[in-house]
């Protein structure tokens, strides 16, 4: 299972405890094996220690969590069998939360790989999101097309280095893998094509429709993912569709041969 869960909040600048507790009873009532998440917030000592929430939801003291933002917000994989291994792969600068974390988990003697991603965000300010609404609305300005096709392109080039960085340490693997989270791109896109490569894709093989993920005006497309190396088996595929964060968590049954 993979989610975005924005920092447990439905608006970032606001506490919400009541978001919090309903993303709790999701993953409580869901119960994945392996779940990854993007924007993972976690303070110590505050009622806000959300590992010590998910480690008893998920009845596991196996997790890895990774801070890349005032030692409190990053992402994190948490597991039900033995993490024997982990590691991140800094494919963005220090402080910036689009970084990609692996662990080695062991089952019945065999060890598989899980990769949990966050590519490249466009980092849309208040601004973009006034122009877009505006082009909604028939309304343009040249100089916010502009900023809007500046952003898309950066963006688009890191998500594109950051797909090789991660495909070069997937090639070296030793293990049979899984790689979920926020690509921050839509299907046709050169990174999701591009990490695609050689891998199920959980929601090719199980998944119906058009298959949202994110939550948001911007863009209202599939940009999360789960992909596995060819010694799984994709049982099932599907996507929660509760508007707690901006995107939607998706979870897959799968089988390792």
């Amino acid at each position: 299972m993979n989610y975005n869960v924005h920092n447990f909040r439905r608006d970032i600048t606001k506490e919400d405890i009541p978001t919090r507790r309903e993303i709790m009873q999701i993953i409580t009532h869901e119960q994945p094996d392996i779940i990854g998440f993007e924007e993972f917030l976690s303070r110590k000592r505050t009622w806000f220690t959300m590992v010590d929430s998910v480690q008893k939801a998920l009845n596991t003291n196996q997790y890895y969590f990774q801070p890349f933002l005032y030692t409190t917000m990053g992402m994190a994989i948490f597991s039900k069998y033995p993490i024997v291994n982990k590691g991140i792969i800094w494919i963005n600068g220090p402080g910036n939360l689009n970084q990609c974390l692996y662990i080695d988990v062991k089952k019945n003697n065999r060890i598989f790989r899980v990769y949990t991603i966050h590519l490249q965000s466009i980092r849309f300010n208040q601004d973009d999101r006034k122009y877009i609404d505006g082009v909604k609305e028939g309304k343009t300005v040249m100089q916010g097309s502009q900023r809007i096709g500046s952003k898309l392109k950066q963006a688009f080039l890191k998500r594109s280095d950051q797909v090789d960085m991660i495909k070069q340490h997937m090639a070296a693997c030793p293990y049979p893998y899984i790689i979920m989270g926020d690509f921050n791109d839509t299907p046709s896109s050169y990174a999701v094509n591009q990490m695609s490569k050689g891998l199920k894709n959980a929601f090719r093989e199980k998944g119906s429709g058009l298959g949202r993920t994110y939550n948001g005006d911007v863009p209202n497309y599939q940009i999360d993912y789960i992909l596995v190396s060819k010694q799984f088996n994709v049982l099932t595929y599907g996507v929660i569709r509760k508007k707690l964060s901006d995107h939607y968590p998706v979870y897959s049954d799968l089988q390792l041969k």
